[in-house]
């Protein structure tokens, strides 16, 4: 059913619940996972080679490595982005881009007491922007 997942990653509790369940997903369906973490978006016009962005980016790449693939066991078709952006924009980009079949992403909000009042400014504009479905994924304990 899936080919392409694209989940939207922020190292929280609430992403990497909503990464665990694409993991799954991906394994399911024999499907790619393309995960992406957004830099702060102020870095956007930054040169590349800015020890400011370096020092971000190495950062968030050991994360990757000690927080992530752990997680990954036997899943190969696997990609990891990271650059200053929106967070919402680009993950509607990229799901555009890689005609992905998911886009799926964390809630901070808990099943028990979710509304569309607490969906924050990235979840509901990717629900407005996102050019394939979205997979909400509550945190649950």
């Amino acid at each position: 059913m899936f080919k392409r997942i694209l989940v939207a990653l922020k190292f929280g509790p609430a992403s990497m619940f909503a990464l665990k369940k694409s993991l799954e997903l991906a394994r399911q369906n024999d499907a790619e996972l393309h995960i992406f973490h957004a830099l702060d978006y102020l870095l956007q016009e930054t040169d590349e080679n800015d020890p400011k962005l370096v020092e971000i980016r190495q950062e968030t790449e050991r994360r990757y490595k000690t927080e992530i693939e752990p997680l990954l066991g036997s899943l190969r078709n696997i990609s990891f982005k990271c650059r200053p952006a929106d967070p919402a924009l680009e993950a509607c980009k990229l799901a555009r881009d890689m005609q992905a079949d998911l886009l799926v992403l964390g809630c901070h909000s808990r099943k028990e007491k979710m509304c569309m009042g607490r969906i924050d400014y990235v979840g509901m504009t990717i629900l407005e922007n996102a050019p394939c479905p979205v997979m909400l994924v509550p945190l649950c304990d």
